[in-house]
C-alpha cells in the first residue's frame, strides 16, 4: 500500500502579513529619531565649548594700513560661494576679520536685501574668525563638523 504524501506548504495563508508594513515603517522612524536626538545631545556640549575657544581668539585691531589690504577670498568659509562672496563685498564685508566681527542677523539681513534667502549665516562669523587668525587646520576640522554651513 502506498501512501502519497502531500507538501507541507500547499496551503496558502489569508494572514495579510503586508499589514505589518506600516508598524515596522513607524518603529524604524522611531528609532532613527532617538539615535539622531542622542547624537543631538553631545553637539550641543561640543559647540558651545568650540564657540567660546573660537570668541577668545583676540584679533589685531583694524589699522588704516590693514583697511587697504587685499580682499580675502570669502568662499573659504563652508556655506559662501561666489555669489554670495560677491554680494558681501558688495556691502563692504572683503575680509575674514570683518566677517567674523559681524553678526549673523546682519549678515542674514545683507542677504536677503541682495535677493538670498537661502543661505543661513550662522556659523560664519565662527569660520572667519578662524580663518582671519591664521588657523587653518581648526576651521578644517570645524568646517567638516558642518553640513551646508550649518552644524550637523
Amino acid at each position: 500500500m502506498t501512501v502519497q504524501r502531500q507538501p507541507i506548504f500547499e496551503e496558502k495563508s489569508s494572514f495579510p502579513y503586508f499589514a505589518f508594513l506600516p508598524l515596522v515603517a513607524f518603529l524604524s522612524a522611531l528609532l532613527l529619531f532617538i539615535l539622531r536626538s542622542r547624537k543631538a545631545e553631545l553637539h550641543p556640549k561640543l559647540s558651545a565649548q568650540r564657540h567660546e575657544e573660537v570668541k577668545s581668539i583676540q584679533l589685531p585691531a583694524e589699522t588704516p594700513l590693514a583697511a587697504q589690504t587685499a580682499a580675502d577670498d570669502l568662499t573659504r568659509i563652508e556655506g559662501i560661494g561666489p555669489k554670495v562672496a560677491a554680494t558681501l563685498t558688495a556691502a563692504g564685508i572683503t575680509t575674514f576679520k570683518q566677517l567674523s566681527r559681524s553678526k549673523p542677523e546682519a549678515i542674514k539681513k545683507i542677504l536677503i536685501e541682495a535677493g538670498n534667502r537661502i543661505s543661513n549665516p550662522a556659523t560664519w562669523p565662527e569660520q572667519a574668525r578662524l580663518a582671519a587668525a591664521g588657523r587653518w587646520s581648526e576651521l578644517v576640522k570645524f568646517q567638516q563638523e558642518l553640513k551646508g554651513g550649518l552644524l550637523g
